[in-house]
């Protein structure tokens, strides 16, 4: 193991990351069995098409794709699904098969995914802030927001592609601790892999390339040499999917992008208020001091990490500005935003059960949002 790595995971007493991490996994076992008893789990909306996907996976329909993509029908969006979760409509359909039920069978898969986000986002706290405090707190800001208990648990897809963004933001952080380049590989196959389950997992390699440039700006043939076989093994296989939907279907991603601009929102600037409110709410207070504390140097981190963290926050700048205002889009911005209340959490980890009752309410919030608080936002102005 190598020296900077062991003093990472030795920083952590082990009873106190296994107590920690225990406590984790109940709390997060509440939630995922909370969701899954309170929240209802409606076929409408995106879930239609998504199904639509998947009885074409069963061979029970054929898609007919009108010549020059000029209407936005049910076998378009199927299209564009399976375009875009390849494997995730695969996994819905194998799951529905062994439980004998669609919608069962999607939430199971949706749960396991859960654990997976939960579980990888708590091992980034921990490795990051060398706590298991932060991990706990910081984890659960992330497991209780309020798009992945009433969105991410729900009839939707993009679970998959947060899980495997979140995989590769992990990976880079090992590599940056380890300097193996076997680690920043796992990271670009993560994205790879991610890639077949939701599009929105290619922006993890934003930070990647970023690490690569800080490590090797004084010799572009060595950082070329490390980042394009990367950049392939991203690339390739998504191209080769992109081209076989097209010669089958005749269908190219760049039609969702012009139906996304279509969006006409009364006053762009009030959506992205709900947007960010309904997905941060509580926790903004937490992560402005915390991005005071990191300002001021009160936890301070060397240079590379600055770049890693910095990459992260420019990976999500590609949803945020996606023409369709939606939590599911904007929520790739919750990560960076609870890694800046780390340092918040990381500063007054001796009192960490403070910021409990902040997660009682965040949590509470995220259960109510749909039912109250969006209805009340929602209003017409």
């Amino acid at each position: 193991m190598e020296p900077d790595e062991s003093h990472a995971m030795s920083a952590v007493p082990a009873s106190e990351k296994k107590w920690f991490f225990i406590a984790y996994l109940f709390c997060i076992c509440a939630i995922g069995i909370g969701a899954a008893l309170i929240l209802p789990r409606v076929m409408d909306g995106d879930a239609v098409g998504y199904a639509h996907a998947i009885q074409v996976y069963q061979g029970t329909i054929q898609l007919h794709i009108p010549p020059g993509l000029t209407e936005n029908t049910l076998d378009v969006v199927a299209a564009h699904r399976i375009l875009t979760t390849f494997l995730g409509i695969e996994a819905v359909r194998i799951f529905s098969e062994i439980f004998g039920s669609l919608i069962g069978g999607w939430m199971i898969w949706n749960t396991l995914l859960f654990f997976g986000v939960s579980i990888v986002f708590y091992r980034l706290l921990e490795r990051f802030f060398q706590s298991a405090k932060v991990a706990f707190v910081g984890g659960l800001f992330l497991a209780g927001n309020y798009s992945v208990v009433a969105q991410g648990l729900a009839l939707f897809m993009d679970m998959g592609g947060w899980f495997f963004y979140l995989l590769s933001i992990y990976w880079l952080y090992r590599y940056i601790e380890s300097e193996r380049y076997r680690d920043v590989f796992f990271a670009a196959l993560a994205i790879a892999i991610g890639g077949f389950f939701k599009e929105n997992s290619f922006v993890a390699f934003i930070p990647i390339g970023l690490v690569l440039l800080y490590e090797n700006y004084r010799t572009p043939f060595r950082y070329l040499k490390r980042v394009v076989p990367l950049g392939l093994l991203v690339v390739v296989p998504m191209a080769i999917l992109h081209i076989g939907v097209y010669l089958k279907y005749g269908y190219v991603y760049t039609y969702w992008i012009r139906l996304a601009g279509t969006f006409v929102y009364p006053s762009i600037i009030v959506e992205y208020i709900k947007s960010f409110g309904s997905l941060l709410n509580f926790l903004v207070p937490v992560a402005l001091a915390g991005a005071i504390i990191f300002l001021r140097g009160g936890y301070p981190i060397d240079a590379k990490r600055k770049i890693f963290l910095g990459g992260v926050v420019l990976s999500t700048i590609p949803a945020v500005m996606w023409p369709a205002i939606t939590q599911r889009v904007l929520f790739l911005v919750v990560p960076w935003v609870i890694i800046l209340a780390g340092f918040c959490i990381k500063r007054y980890e001796r009192y960490w059960y403070a910021f409990l009752p902040i997660l009682a309410v965040y949590i509470l919030a995220a259960f109510t949002m749909d039912s109250f608080i969006l209805d009340f936002v929602n209003l017409p102005i």
